[in-house]
């Protein structure tokens, strides 16, 4: 906060308070609703650091006063060209800066405003991407538990917000607005993929696979977008409307996650999927996706349902006995990660002994688990191998 805030604070709150008196007024003068939006012109055009504002307040009371705006009656003095002005501004005045991103209190709001801004860009208007990018921002950034909760009874699945979630990811849109996308396709991932009819067209599901995979390069160093990606990632290929169509190196990325620990439903249900074992394994030509699947379910293979472990023994042997180059791909993506495993588990037990009383952390006892489950899981591939 900088050193004149305590003194402009009470000016920024006097300022919200005119303009909230005017959006509830059912009926407000034309001239007040021009001067409001001259107003929120200019508080959407300040720079984050301008020395006079404490942004915090600013970004809070414009998302207090976007919802308001978004609840106020349409008028002759306000139509809905000036209400979604109104609104845009005080998104943009909310979700611009990451310094402080409010916290969502209800999503309702924002997704009807998101709504909105996917439907024109349906009719052929591309000149959305700042207010949606702000409204993925604040849903994928800014959401809680209960909002969270709350976005699991939304339905994604109309056209034009399906739509405008594809056009979001698209190679030609700014990176920042396909990373918000990035983030935010998981609070929807269930209702798009875990689905008995596909939400899309089979060329749009390849195009929109392909623009994540995209994306997912430039973003992946961050755990976040790592742990967006996996739930993504998982979503897809259990799905077999949309598993024909995930780009066939992400698949390697699920070898990554073996040092990540991961309570995941999407997984559990993964693991679980006899006809995902089944249907990657007959696909002959991804012999990738084939080598890493296989390589997870034996890194996991006591967490596995009976059912499971036996078509994965099974299966694994006859692979190891008639398709030598796909088995020693599996074997290698196994050891690899047994490699990085160690590799992570002497840094951290070097880091342990350093600290006073040297004692073994939840993160030690963990990976050291790991490394005993892939040390196992090479043991009987090699075991498979030999015959």
């Amino acid at each position: 906060m900088c050193r004149y805030s305590h003194e402009v604070k009470p000016q920024i709150m006097r300022i919200y308070e005119k303009l909230s008196k005017i959006f509830r007024n059912p009926a407000p003068a034309a001239e007040e609703i021009d001067h409001a939006l001259l107003a929120l012109r200019v508080i959407a055009r300040l720079p984050e650091n301008h020395v006079t504002l404490s942004w915090n307040d600013v970004a809070q009371e414009s998302y207090l006063l976007f919802r308001l705006i978004m609840r106020a009656p349409v008028s002759f003095a306000c139509p809905q060209d000036k209400k979604w002005e109104a609104s845009r501004l005080t998104m943009h005045a909310a979700y611009k800066y990451d310094r402080y991103l409010p916290r969502v209190e209800d999503p309702q709001d924002i997704l009807c405003f998101l709504d909105h801004h996917f439907s024109l860009v349906a009719r052929g208007d591309q000149g959305q991407d700042e207010p949606i990018h702000n409204a993925l921002r604040a849903l994928a950034y800014a959401s809680g538990p209960v909002t969270i909760d709350t976005l699991k009874g939304f339905d994604p699945t109309g056209s034009s917000f399906v739509h405008g979630v594809c056009y979001a990811f698209r190679g030609d849109r700014p990176l920042q607005l396909r990373k918000a996308a990035l983030l935010f396709l998981p609070l929807i991932s269930d209702r798009w993929f875990n689905t008995p009819h596909p939400v899309m067209e089979p060329d749009q599901m390849r195009s929109l696979c392909v623009n994540w995979a995209s994306v997912v390069d430039k973003a992946y160093h961050s755990y976040g977008y790592r742990m967006a990606t996996l739930a993504v990632l998982l979503g897809m290929i259990n799905s077999h409307h949309w598993r024909p169509h995930v780009v066939m190196e992400k698949w390697e990325l699920l070898g990554r996650f073996t040092l990540v620990p991961v309570d995941s439903q999407h997984l559990r249900t993964c693991i679980d999927n006899l006809d995902l074992l089944m249907d990657v394994v007959i696909n002959a030509e991804n012999s990738t996706a084939m080598a890493v699947w296989l390589a997870i379910l034996w890194y996991r293979y006591r967490a596995l349902t009976p059912q499971v472990r036996e078509q994965l023994e099974t299966v694994t042997n006859e692979i190891a006995q008639s398709r030598e180059v796909d088995f020693e791909l599996c074997l290698s993506v196994v050891d690899s990660e047994l490699g990085r495993a160690r590799g992570a588990l002497a840094r951290l037990e070097t880091a342990a002994r350093a600290l006073p009383g040297g004692g073994i952390g939840s993160t030690t006892a963990t990976l050291r688990a790991k490394v005993d489950n892939l040390r196992q899981a090479k043991t009987s591939l090699i075991a498979f191998k030999l015959g």
